[in-house]
Parts: C-alpha cells; structure tokens; sequence
C-alpha cells in the first residue's frame, strides 16, 4: 500500500486507516457490542548481528526499545516476529556465534523465528545450540533433511498462537536460495522445497485445526517498484498461495509494505533499520479478517534511548569478545573500498585474491564478493575489522582448472546482476559489456605475460563455499587435485597484515572494459 519512514507514533496511524477500510468507527474495537479485534505483527529481519550502535545502525539497545514501545500499544494483540538472517554479520556477534543475539531476542520476547540462509554459517551443531538457547520457537516448514525424506528435526513446520482469543499460524519457510546463497557443505544434506507447495499443502491442515489467521514467516526476498508494485519470490507466494493472510519477507534488505492479491507483505531493511508491521482488524462473528494494513517505520536515532538491560548485555559480551576483537594487526595506508552489489573489481577484492594467490602459491585467485561484507578503512587494522571484512569461517581450496575452465568461471562471474562481480588475481581480463553470452571476454592474460591457453593447466585457489559451488560457481568441481587446505581465508589476511605491518596497496588495472565496436585488444 505504502511505505512509511516516520517515527515510532506513526504506528497508531495504522488503525486508523484499518478502521476505515472496514467502515467502522475508531472506538470500534473498544465499544461493548464490537465483533472486531485488532491484531498486530511485528517484524525483524535480516539483523545480521548489528549489535552496536553504527552509522546508520541503530544497535540492539534502541531496536529494543522502539519494539517495547510499539508493543505496549496492544499487548495482548501483539506478535512478534523475525524472518531470518539475525546472528552473522558483526564481530560482536560472529565471535560468540550468535549467542548474544539470542540472549537480546529472549530479552525482547520475540514470539517465534524463521531460518534465514545465514542461520546455516556455522553449521546445524552451532545453529541446533541457538535454538536451544531461544524461549521462542522456530518454524520452518520447507528444509527437508534428504536421508529421511522428512522435515528437518530440530525445527517445527508451523507454531500456533492465540491472541486476543484469535488462533494465528505461523507457517515458516526458509528461501530456497539457501542451496547455493550458504556453503554448500553447510546444506548439501538438506533440500529446500517451493514455498508455495508447502504452504498450500499446509493451509488445509491449519483450517481444519481451527485456525483463524494464517501468516507466513519467510526468508523471500522481495522489492517495492516505483508504482509500489510488490515483487520477487515473496510476491510470487502472495500471488499463488491460497488462503493466507500476510507475508512477512527477508533476505533482499529492502524496505516493502503493499500488497499482492489483497495479501499484505512486509519487509524491514536490515540491521534493525527499520521494523515492519502488518495490521489486522478481525470479525469475532464471521471469524475472517475484515481489513489489513503494512507500514514500514525506519528507527528514529533522536529521542530514542537504548534500553538499560540490553546495554548491559552488550557490555558483558564486549568484555568476552574484547582479547579477540581489538587487537592491531597493522596499518593500512589507503581505503579499501568494497560494495559487494556493485559489478565491478574492487580495491578490497583485489588484495584479498592477491593475498590468497601469495598464501599458496596459486597462478589464479578468485573470491565471491558477497563473501566480502564491507571495505577496509584507512588506519589501524585489528582482527575485529576483518570479521567484519570475513564474517564467515572459510578456507582456502586449491585445484587445478585448464584455461577453459577458467574462462567458465569467467564468463560466468564478471557483471553477474545474481551474484555480483568475481574478484580475481593473477590474470588481466579484457571484456566487451554488449559482447554475446559466452563471448564477452575477449582476451585473458596471464601474471607473466603470456595468453590464458586454453588446454594449459593452472593452479587455482578459491574458498570453499565457492569451490563447493555456491553462487552456482559449480565448473571448480571440475577440477583436478581438489584440495582443502584448512586454512581460514581470514587467518591469511591477518598473517599479511601482521608480517608486513604496513599495507600499502593502490590496486591495478587488471580489468579492462570494451565496448561494443571497440577495436578488440588484449588485456596486457
């Protein structure tokens, strides 16, 4: 319908416009004989362990205290909910694998989760042991554990919650874009099923349960268009699912609130930016909603004050993570920038596949940008910053790729609008935009001078959620003497930092664009 960037008492404005839609008056609700019942959901998504205040990061104290404020203008017709993606990200968080999230979380009385992709990071052994942790339950109806054909154990399908005298479903589904968007080796034992399968085989169950209320709790991603259009696969659920009443969206980190066939669907930015909110007004007597409504509210930083016990709770985790998290490693002379959504090489992405080249002895070097979260600033370097850098615990893989594979990986990686652009070392690469699919790179030269040859044999080094075929990168399973070192690709930068104490890196001109009709030259 639209999207909101007010302040928290924007939220009251909702039922207005609720009870208007259902042609009532505002004391509707209150008044002796009314059938209608106002609900709330409240959302968080895609958190990603943002636990500090940060720039445009609010932190978790003053995300808990505007969710506090807005509960307590329904209590009992409040749930509240997080679609995913809460606990990597931060080194505050990554250092304690989520656990001071999940504590913020039990704080807040978050009523039930949804597995985001990232949840998958650390493995089920440490995703098993924040379950075990959370007061709330999490629901997840679409991960499949592939030895038993059956749903995965250590979730539920659905929850079901009264409020208000209202019986709600929370049926939760996780993308499917986990496959290859997590380390395959994370969740190769595991399928993900369509979401809109799952969930119109599940709303009959729930109707026959006496269900009153349906919302589904997801990790689709989903995007608001200028003409506030509703798009992606948390619209495409909307649209084919029967019988829902709201979708609660995550993983793309935009800021959505409209509508898909009368279904409204919510997405809240990241990093506790913003909360979402969907609006029911329900007839207690044809026991159906009446009228629905989505706003988005992104957090005021002025006049909110974190809340007390929750900076308690940051500080106690600072003092744990603090031996790890501040120490210096060296200096960097210039910024190393990185926008892992933008196609193009990057600073940080050009000395990190140089470093990973220089740690084993590799002629080629290749690196996934989204595997790198943000930039290197100018100044002092601590192992904080590069869990910034590197959230994730990957290592180091080598191999031997011929040329053609190579220009596989190639073809495939550079200007990819999925994935993002490819960040290599060793190679110069030449590249027409307006070039056909699978002729777009026109020369490719080695460290050394000499041409990429197609039937030669090169080492290669990538990390392993790359070589394992995640972001669909599946040619370095071609490869020969597949190799996991065991190195963590963080540890290696830390090394390189550590041994020359000063990084003075600029960067190259190891991509080289042409355009369509451009007299073709190689990339030397």
């Amino acid at each position: 319908m639209r999207m909101m960037f007010k302040s928290s008492r924007v939220f009251a404005v909702g039922l207005i416009s609720l009870l208007l839609l259902a042609g009532q008056v505002a004391d509707a609700e209150s008044s002796q004989d009314s059938n209608l019942i106002h609900l709330e959901i409240i959302t968080v998504n895609d958190f990603h362990g943002a636990l500090e205040e940060n720039g445009k990061n609010p932190g978790a104290g003053k995300l808990v205290a505007f969710l506090a404020e807005a509960k307590a203008k329904n209590p009992e017709g409040t749930l509240l909910m997080s679609a995913g993606d809460m606990f990597e990200g931060t080194p505050d968080s990554n250092l304690l694998y989520g656990k001071t999230v999940v504590d913020i979380m039990n704080y807040a009385k978050f009523d039930v989760m949804t597995l985001g992709n990232h949840e998958f990071d650390w493995g089920v052994k440490v995703l098993k042991e924040r379950i075990a942790q959370s007061k709330f339950p999490y629901v997840c109806a679409n991960v499949i554990d592939r030895k038993t054909g059956k749903l995965v154990d250590f979730v539920k399908p659905y929850t079901i919650v009264e409020r208000k005298g209202v019986r709600i479903a929370v049926i939760g589904i996780a993308t499917p874009e986990t496959a290859y968007k997590t380390n395959p080796k994370m969740v190769s034992c595991y399928s993900f099923e369509d979401p809109v399968k799952v969930v119109n085989a599940l709303v009959p169950k729930l109707k026959q349960r006496g269900v009153d209320v349906i919302v589904v709790l997801s990790h689709l991603g989903s995007w608001m268009e200028g003409s506030n259009k509703v798009s992606g696969n948390a619209a495409e659920l909307a649209a084919q699912a029967n019988g829902i009443d709201g979708i609660v969206s995550g993983h793309s980190h935009m800021a959505v609130s409209g509508k898909v066939k009368n279904v409204p669907v919510v997405q809240a930015n990241y990093n506790g930016r913003a909360v979402g909110k969907i609006e029911f007004l329900f007839n207690k007597r044809s026991r159906q909603v009446v009228a629905s409504d989505v706003s988005v509210t992104s957090l005021p930083f002025k006049g909110l004050v974190a809340d007390t016990k929750v900076q308690a709770i940051l500080r106690q985790a600072q003092m744990e993570i603090a031996p790890v998290k501040n120490v210096v490693l060296g200096q960097m002379l210039h910024e190393l920038g990185h926008d892992r959504n933008e196609l193009a090489e990057t600073l940080l992405g050009q000395w990190v596949t140089d470093t990973m080249r220089q740690a084993v002895g590799a002629d080629i070097a290749f690196q996934n940008s989204g595997g790198l979260r943000t930039g290197i600033s100018k100044g002092a370097v601590t192992m904080g910053n590069l869990y910034e850098v590197i959230p994730f615990d990957n290592t180091l893989f080598t191999m031997v790729l011929t040329g053609k594979q190579i220009m596989g990986v190639l073809e495939y990686g550079i200007m990819n609008d999925k994935i993002g652009m490819v960040q290599y070392s060793g190679m110069k690469v030449a590249y027409d935009l307006k070039g056909a699919k699978g002729g777009r790179i026109i020369a490719v030269t080695m460290a050394d001078g000499t041409p990429l040859s197609p039937e030669k044999s090169y080492k290669v080094v990538t990390n392993d959620f790359m070589a394992t075929g995640g972001d669909g990168f599946i040619m370095f399973k071609e490869g020969q003497n597949f190799h996991d070192t065991c190195i963590p690709e963080r540890d290696i930068l830390a090394d390189a930092i550590r041994k020359q104490k000063v990084i003075d890196f600029s960067g190259d001109d190891r991509w080289n664009v042409l355009t369509l009709g451009q007299e073709q030259k190689d990339a030397a």
